[in-house]
This record gives C-alpha cells, sequence and structure tokens, in this order.
C-alpha cells in the first residue's frame, strides 16, 4: 500500500476538511532505510557553499536563485506581509511551479489560541496556502508532529478552520507509518533518523514557524522548527551524552537542518512570545514582521537579532553556520526590507 492509498483509507470525508490524528486503527511497520536522492546543484550564491550530496528528500533547495539573501516586511497586516516578503524574493513562482506537490510545516505543537502566539499565526498560514494555490501548486500539504493532542492543538490554533477553508489537508504525523527512516550524513550524535515521508517526498518544503522564545534552546525558529518533522523528538534533547543535554539539543537541531534543507524558510514574527516559551501563556509582543529566505541560517540570525537575543545565545544557529548551511553575517547580506 502506497503512501497516498494509506491516507485515503485512513482519512474519511473531504481531505481539505480533516486532520489525520494518529491513525491508531492502522497497522504499523518497520520504516527502511532509504538512499535520498541529490538536490540541484548550487550554483554559487552569496553566502552558501554546502555540498548538496548530504541533503535528504526530494524537494527542491537552491537559494541561488535569486540575488537576494533575505527580504523582510514590516509594519502591515500578515497576508500583506507573507505578500510582500515573498515578492521581494524573487515571488512565489521562483519557488512554487504549476503542479507541484508542496508541503508546509507550521508550528502547531501546542494547544494555544492565536493571541498567546506560541502557534504559527492563522493569518499567515492562510497568506502562504494562498499564494501556494495562486502559483497553480497541484497538491498542498499541512503537516505538523505536535506536542499536545493534534485534535486539540488544531482547533485552538485556528488552523483546522484555515485548512478547511482552503480545501487542503491538515495532517497529524502523529504515527510512525508517515515516516521514513533517512541517513544524516552530517550527525554528529546520531547519523540516521525517521522523517516525514510527505517533507522528503514533496517538490516544495515551505518551512513557517512562528518565532518565540524556548526554555531549552532559547529560541524556536526555522532550524527549531524542523523538530516536528521527526518521530522522535525526545532524544535531540538527550543524544550524545548527559553531561551536556543542552548542548547535545543545539547541536543535534544543527545536523538535522544539514540534511533537511526547506525549499523556503517564512519565518511568522507578526506577535511573538517572549516570556514562559515554548508554550506559554506568557508575555507576547506585536513585533508585525515576517521574514523569508532559503538561507535557513540567514533567517533564524536575523529573527533572533529582531528577539534581541544575541547568537552566542542560540548556539545551533551557529553551529549551522560552521556547517556550511548558511551564513549568519547579516551586515555581509543583501536584504530587502518593506
Amino acid at each position: 500500500m502506497d503512501r497516498r492509498e494509506f491516507l485515503h483509507k485512513c482519512v474519511s470525508g473531504a481531505a481539505g476538511a480533516m486532520a489525520l490524528a494518529g491513525l491508531a486503527g492502522c497497522s504499523r511497520h518497520t520504516p527502511q532505510m532509504t538512499e535520498a536522492p541529490s538536490a540541484p546543484a548550487a550554483t554559487g550564491g552569496p553566502g552558501v557553499s554546502q555540498p548538496t550530496d548530504v541533503k535528504i528528500g526530494s524537494n527542491r533547495w537552491d537559494p541561488n536563485l535569486v540575488d537576494v539573501d533575505l527580504a523582510v516586511a514590516r509594519n502591515n497586516e500578515p497576508a500583506e506581509l507573507v505578500r510582500s516578503a515573498v515578492d521581494n524574493y524573487g515571488g512565489i513562482q521562483t519557488w512554487v511551479q504549476s503542479g507541484d506537490v508542496v508541503v508546509i510545516k507550521p508550528n502547531l505543537a501546542w494547544g494555544r489560541q492565536p493571541a498567546q502566539a506560541a502557534t504559527t499565526s492563522p493569518h499567515v498560514l492562510t497568506a502562504v496556502i494562498s499564494l501556494c494555490q495562486e502559483a497553480g501548486a497541484g497538491e498542498i500539504l499541512v503537516v505538523e508532529h505536535s506536542c499536545d493532542s493534534a485534535t486539540v492543538t488544531f482547533d485552538m490554533s485556528e488552523a483546522r478552520a484555515v485548512c478547511e477553508d482552503a480545501g487542503v489537508p491538515l495532517i497529524s504525523l502523529e504515527n510512525d507509518r508517515l515516516y521514513r527512516q533517512v541517513p544524516l550524513k552530517k550527525g554528529v550524535n546520531f547519523d540516521s533518523d525517521l522523517v516525514a515521508q510527505d517533507i522528503l517526498d514533496c517538490d516544495v518544503y515551505i518551512n513557517l514557524p512562528i518565532a518565540k522564545v524556548h526554555g531549552s534552546s532559547c529560541l524556536t525558529l526555522a532550524l527549531k522548527n524542523q523538530m516536528g518533522a521527526v518521530w522522535d523528538r525526545g532524544r535531540y534533547h538527550s543524544a550524545g551524552g548527559v553531561s551536556a543535554p543542552g548542548r547535545n539539543l543545539h547541536q543535534n537541531i544543527a545536523s538535522l537542518g544539514a540534511s533537511l534543507r526547506p525549499t523556503l524558510n517564512i519565518i511568522d514574527a507578526t506577535r511573538v512570545l517572549v516570556s514562559n516559551g515554548p508554550k506559554g501563556p506568557g508575555l507576547t509582543k506585536e513585533l508585525n514582521t515576517v521574514i523569508v529566505s532559503a538561507d535557513i541560517v540567514a533567517a533564524d540570525a536575523y529573527a533572533t537579532k529582531l528577539m534581541g537575543k544575541d547568537l552566542t545565545e542560540v548556539p545551533h544557529i551557529t553551529m549551522a553556520e560552521q556547517m556550511g548551511l548558511g551564513s549568519a553575517d547579516l551586515d555581509s547580506l543583501k536584504v530587502i526590507t518593506a
């Protein structure tokens, strides 16, 4: 049974109106190790020299498609911020082509309402889906491996309503049948992991985190958001030994980022959580900003500064830069701000 047939058997009703929550009635299997196809070769753009043979998944990844390193939009309504930033980063047609399978990975980890700023804004999610539809995407999936119950999280975050209105599936990655074991060739503490099949098999992978503080990693941004694409998040906190679990977490986030490369990172910094993260409730702040880049390090570095933090407080960003994922030197990057 292939992936699509499996979904159709396990989800009843219209695809756009359902969340795949747990798949408790479906049998499990042992995922098999597969070699990842090579990504398109980079053409020598600014800051990014990471060899593509470490990349996992079929999604297109090429930060050199545009001559801009980072696009930032500020002080507008969320939908306009998304559109403005994407337009200044080559436009959605640069990244999404007609007929593409697009997977959007927001942060929907917690059962919180949008005003509490623990999950990606429903307005930002709506805008990203709309852009992909305008570009002629053949299929759009929104996926998340939530921490709280997906049933609660998808409702409280308003993501379910957004996806129902847009007519796209919202899939909870709560069963190991939805993952595939793949190599992490630059892994330091482990060399393979179970990663969501939908993300591995899509044409376009859009990483859509909310910017917020985090009790273990200081901030959770684009790099950290990818932990919601793996089956066992817990070992990211512990793998590498118990002597320095915090440091291990940062290393493991960076190692995952070396192989799992989003086509596009769109950071929602419209309303952010500035205390008691990642779940809250805590203090929130309206920053009215959206950040767009294919360079995950540059995106996170800009968001770190925006959040009033120093890169020394978020070691996984510097680790990722040292592994060749991108550039955190904002002074050397071409940034368009609207």
